[in-house]
Order: structure tokens, then C-alpha cells, then sequence
């Protein structure tokens, strides 16, 4: 049976900060993630069970955008946003809502009073560590407060993000190989850096990152790695890359790794330097 297990580091990890690249002039970036790599111990941690459940073998019908749920069918059978709702139609018009071409963002969500619109980048955001953004994406929202003059709806969010599975109690992070310990064709072990993105003091995910499900092919290796929350809440500067190794059932040969934690199923690669 497949265990995780953490790698210990001999080097002291290269920092990486200001990862957020702008956004498109339609929307405003109100949060920008950033990564820190760091010395860590080694420690264990096992497969979990209970989360392993939560996944289906088919196409979930709800993904995570940023932790905001959004309808898989919103994005294989894209609405744009030039037919929203009469109700929700005034969003568009929303204080802090630039003016863009509705025609090229589909519908995430739509009632008659929030609103989340999404636009795939045509060149993804490459925030470095396995972080890789393919969507920007904007909520406008009548759940603040009324200016004088000025319509109910406001933008109350923007960002980017790239659609994940729900995990759960656990949270999917940003996932790359270990550039100091390479994958070998003849190799039964990956070892790779899972970053994760809830506030953590800057604290590593020592101890909480597990294996959700690992699925081998004759072509491909499928990693699905989630991150326990410490409980512990506390400030959001950046969080360390937690270093993990995942035992495979056999050599990895010529098969390609593929993180499948997020929609569609990504190759992991080397961590880039923006």
C-alpha cells in the first residue's frame, strides 16, 4: 500500500514573494498569495481514509474556485454573462465593476443578489511552486452597504484561480516536484513540495499534508494531496513548501505525474521562479 512521508531538506529553500501578477482591467486583485521556502524536519503522515471517500471516480458535479463552490457544467457549458437574469443583470453596473465585455466571462453563480463572474486567461498565471492560476474571476455582491445615488450591487471580490476538487476537511495546495531530489525512471519514490495557502502564521504544513488517493496507470501517476488545517487560524504572510515524499507501487519509468487535485488533471513540474 502507497504511504507519504516527508523528505527531509538539507538546504536552506529559496524564498519567493509578490507572486500575484495583475489582473486583466476588469477586475481589482484583493489578494495576492505568496510562497516562502524554508528548512523543515521530516515527519510523517497517513493516508486518509475519510477524505479518500469524498472523491468520486467520476466528474464531481462542484469544484472550488478560491473556496467558493462553482458547477462544473458553468464551465464546460459556459453562459456568458450577457444572459444573466433581469434581476441580476444590474451587477454589471455595480459600484467597482469596470467596464468589460460580458460576452467573454461566463456565469459562476447568479441570484438576485450576488453574482460571480469567471474569464479564462488566456495565458495562465504562473505564481511559481506548482500555483498555477487559469481563471480570473470576479463576485459583485447587494450584501454591503448602500451609497446615496449609487446601485446596490458592488464588487466585493476578484481574483484568480484555478478549479479544484473539494476535499473536504482538507484543503488542496500548490503542488511541484522537488528540483533537489529529481524523479528517476527506476525510482519507486516522487518527492515533491506542497505548499499551502489558508493562514498559518508562515508556519509549515509539517505533519498535516496526506495523500488522498494515488492512481497509476501504465502512462501516468495521479496525486491527489490535501492539506489538514492546524486549527490554529493566525496571520496570512507567505507559508513555507512543505517537503513530501509519496511511495509509488512500482518504478516510475516513463509516466507522467499529474496533480489531481485540481480540474483538469495537471502535470507537476519542477518548481518555477517568477
Amino acid at each position: 500500500m502507497s504511504t507519504l512521508e516527508y523528505a527531509a531538506s538539507a538546504d536552506e529553500r529559496r524564498s519567493l514573494s509578490g507572486m500575484g501578477k495583475a489582473l486583466s482591467p476588469a477586475v481589482r486583485r484583493l489578494t495576492v498569495v505568496s510562497v516562502t521556502i524554508m528548512f523543515l524536519a521530516t515527519g510523517c503522515a497517513p493516508r486518509d481514509r475519510s477524505a479518500e471517500s469524498q472523491i468520486p471516480d467520476n466528474q464531481p458535479d462542484v469544484v472550488l474556485c478560491q473556496g467558493i463552490e462553482v458547477p462544473v457544467q458553468a464551465l464546460k457549458n459556459p453562459r456568458p454573462a450577457s444572459e444573466l437574469a433581469p434581476d441580476a443583470a444590474p451587477a454589471l453596473g455595480g459600484r467597482d465593476v469596470s467596464n468589460f465585455d460580458p460576452v467573454g466571462w461566463l456565469i459562476a453563480e447568479e441570484s438576485s443578489d450576488r453574482v460571480m463572474l469567471m474569464n479564462k486567461l488566456a495565458v495562465p498565471e504562473d505564481n511559481g511552486w506548482g500555483d498555477v492560476r487559469e481563471y480570473e474571476y470576479i463576485v459583485i455582491s447587494t450584501d454591503v452597504p448602500e451609497e446615496p445615488g449609487k446601485s446596490g450591487w458592488a464588487l466585493v471580490g476578484a481574483s484568480t484561480c484555478t478549479p479544484t476538487l473539494d476535499l473536504g476537511e482538507l484543503s488542496v495546495g500548490a503542488v511541484s516536484l522537488d528540483s533537489s531530489l529529481p524523479p528517476a525512471p527506476d525510482s519507486d519514490r516522487l518527492a515533491l513540495l506542497v505548499t499551502e495557502f489558508a493562514c498559518n502564521s508562515g508556519q509549515s504544513a509539517e505533519g498535516r499534508v496526506e495523500l488522498v488517493k494515488l492512481t497509476e496507470t501504465e502512462s501516468t501517476v495521479e496525486i491527489v494531496l490535501g492539506v489538514r488545517a492546524s486549527g490554529l487560524g493566525g496571520s496570512c504572510q507567505s507559508n513555507p513548501a512543505t517537503p513530501v515524499t509519496v511511495d509509488l507501487e512500482r518504478p516510475l519509468g516513463d509516466r507522467t505525474v499529474l496533480n489531481a487535485a485540481v480540474m483538469p488533471a495537471r502535470e507537476i513540474i519542477a518548481a518555477t521562479f517568477p
